[in-house]
């Protein structure tokens, strides 16, 4: 979803693990352990990034099992982030390493159990200090230390700099050393303990260090045990609300605990949610659809710190943006951050108050929501409004860049729908004078009255219309991705000006490219079909959602499969749930294979990807926002099921 040109792209790291009574097998995959404060990425028993606090870190590291003939098998401990890594060489068995993080404390640690010495890699970033540390070893049992500061300034994603410094310990005990001449940590036959200990900043990096070494590992273990206990148990308890003749039961139950841990181990502690690995920032977008799974899973609690992180930030900066900070302020601007994702807080903000009827922070909330419904308003053109510049298709190549002012379906959509529910309640609560109300009130009616003329053709819901840019002068500039796509695609990110056919480039390319006008044109993109039942838009009749899925089921029954656009072969990695949402919604006879399909593109740490390529994962792993909506759907499709 997040722009393919940007940042740091991990390239696709994979991992191998093995399943064992209520755990998957996860291959070719990524997963995640964090506390809110400290997170790292794993693949297999590696490391490949450690960040923190808070989430909007640069990685710092990775450490990697230097013999590749090992064999590692891994499981997660159900209901935990806890898990265990099974290492063997020619059909013998090494040993085993345990992997946690403590809930509250920034630590993560690793305990080692091995009857042969095993060694690992240990690569730091190069902009890092290494500062002697000799003195740890002699408390607490430590052999050896190494203290790493991060600079100021130092990327945590694009350009985006750390405002401050940053400081990790690494300390090992027992039968683990970290050799520093030859950056790797090294296991003797044995058991031994590694700590990965942060701050953020020094004074809290050493007293975080001493609290740690003057505790138990091994208490330090069962009190995680005990917290993820009752995290999960505070979750619906759907061994009892689904059918006990539900298609592949055991595998959903499995994917509904994968998933709560996917989500919580990803959600930084001000609340806001990791979009996965290569985006260490809270994105709007994905956290509706978060915020969403949430609530069908009973957390109440996590979806509120959602739309509290919005709170805190735009009290703050008086904004919301496509991607905030977690834990810094930072924003991530695209090309039209005031439509779609303010359409989506508003409706999120409503979906929570479904939920837990908690009418008070709503009303706490106000100025924001607000504010959201405004920044829209202004930006309808003819009725309709433009598309937010990270929009998962846009990002992913489906739409064309150069679209992005035509009017948007979905934007549109996302106006009305979260605008109703935002005008009702406002009414209700007597928030706005009667002609403040009276005058919005015409705004949203005269929007969904031109709604179909403005996106439906011969019944087919298109996803833009490039009328709404017919006669407007666009901004001179817009702060999102360089359109020039000579030769190799440009991968700037940042201010961009329009040439002299409303082509948006970076100052280079506008200084050396010609970028020729485009011809407009209308794009069928099948997930706007599916939105409306998902969002409760009560724009179209049935049988009018009924014929436009069932032109998505006329060309799965005919290819066997559903790509994003007819012509294409990329499937957004939600658009699985989408179309089971909908299905299920109208009782429609294909739901059932589209939840076995859907679950069968799982990876095997239960998490769905961010684009599937002839249904091959592509784009990021262990998503938070595909996983979720994904989910949803399976369990709405569950709880409606019955047996023919």
């Amino acid at each position: 979803m997040k722009s393919i040109f940007l940042g740091i792209m991990l390239i696709m790291l994979f991992v191998e693990t093995k399943a064992q009574k209520t755990v998957h097998l996860a291959v070719d995959n990524i997963y995640c352990i964090g506390n809110g404060k400290l997170a790292a990425y794993f693949r297999k028993a590696d490391i490949i990034q450690l960040f923190g606090a808070p989430y909007s870190s640069p990685s710092v590291l990775e450490m990697i099992l230097n013999d590749t003939t090992l064999k590692v098998s891994s499981q997660r401990e159900t209901g935990t982030a806890i898990w265990t890594h099974t290492i063997e060489k020619g059909g013998d068995k090494v040993g085993t390493i345990i992997d946690f993080i403590d809930t509250e404390k920034l630590v993560l640690i690793r305990k080692f159990d091995f009857s042969k010495q095993v060694t690992f890699s240990l690569s730091v970033s190069s902009d890092v200090t290494f500062i002697p540390n000799e003195k740890v070893t002699k408390k607490h049992g430590i052999n050896s230390a190494i203290l790493i500061e991060l600079p100021r300034g130092k990327a945590i994603y694009n350009d985006y700099p750390m405002p401050f410094r940053q400081y990790l310990q690494i300390a090992s005990k027992g039968t683990v050393s970290i050799s520093k001449q030859s950056n790797r940590i090294v296991c003797e036959p044995g058991k031994g303990t590694l700590f990965f200990i942060g701050g953020p900043e020094y004074p809290d990096c050493i007293i975080n260090s001493q609290t740690v070494f003057a505790e138990s590992t091994n208490e330090i273990l069962a009190e995680s045990k005990t917290w993820w206990k009752q995290f999960t148990d505070r979750r619906l308890d759907f061994k009892k609300l689904l059918p006990v003749d539900l298609p592949q039961r055991e595998k959903l139950l499995h994917t509904i605990d994968d998933v709560t841990i996917n989500l919580k181990t990803q959600q930084a502690s001000e609340g806001g949610v990791l979009a996965g690995h290569n985006y260490h920032l809270g994105y709007v977008r994905d956290q509706y659809g978060v915020s969403r799974c949430l609530l069908k899973l009973g957390y109440i609690r996590e979806a509120k710190q959602i739309l509290n992180f919005y709170w805190e930030v735009w009290q703050k900066q008086g904004v919301i943006k496509n991607a905030q900070g977690l834990g810094i302020d930072v924003f991530h601007i695209h090309e039209n951050d005031e439509v779609e994702i303010t359409g989506y807080f508003i409706l999120q903000a409503f979906n929570y108050l479904d939920h837990s009827k908690d009418e008070a922070y709503l009303k706490e909330i106000f100025p924001m929501l607000e504010w959201a419904w405004n920044c829209q308003t202004k930006n309808l053109v003819k009725s309709m409004l433009p598309f937010n510049g990270d929009e998962t298709y846009v990002a992913g190549a489906v739409l064309p860049r150069y679209a992005l002012n035509d009017g948007s379906a979905e934007a549109t959509l996302l106006f009305i729908t979260s605008g109703n529910r935002l005008i009702q309640w406002v009414e209700k609560n007597g928030l706005w004078e009667k002609e403040k109300l009276k005058e919005n009130k015409l705004i949203i009616e005269s929007t969904e009255d031109k709604f179909r003329r403005n996106f439906i053709v011969d019944g087919v819901l298109y996803a833009n219309n490039p009328e709404r840019i017919e006669g407007l002068e666009l901004p001179q500039f817009r702060h999102g991705v360089c359109e020039s796509m000579e030769g190799e695609l440009c991968r700037f990110f940042g201010w961009t000006q329009k040439n002299e056919n409303n082509r948006y480039l970076c100052s280079f390319c506008f200084a050396n490219k010609t970028l020729g006008a485009v011809k407009a044109s209308r794009f069928n993109i099948q997930f706007v079909s599916l939105v409306p039942l998902y969002i409760q838009a009560d724009l179209f009749e049935a049988k009018e959602i009924f014929a436009m899925v069932d032109k998505i089921v006329t060309l799965y029954n005919t290819a066997g499969k559903f790509p994003s656009r007819p012509d294409g072969n990329v499937t957004v990695g939600y658009d699985y749930g989408l179309l089971l949402y909908n299905l299920t919604a109208l009782n429609h006879p294909l739901s059932e294979e589209i939840y076995t399909k859907m679950l069968s593109v799982l990876d095997q740490t239960g998490a769905w990807v961010e684009y599937y390529a002839d249904e091959k994962p592509k784009g990021t792993r262990y998503r938070p926002w595909e996983s979720a909506i994904n989910l949803e759907a399976a369990i709405e499709f569950a709880l409606n099921y019955k047996q023919e």
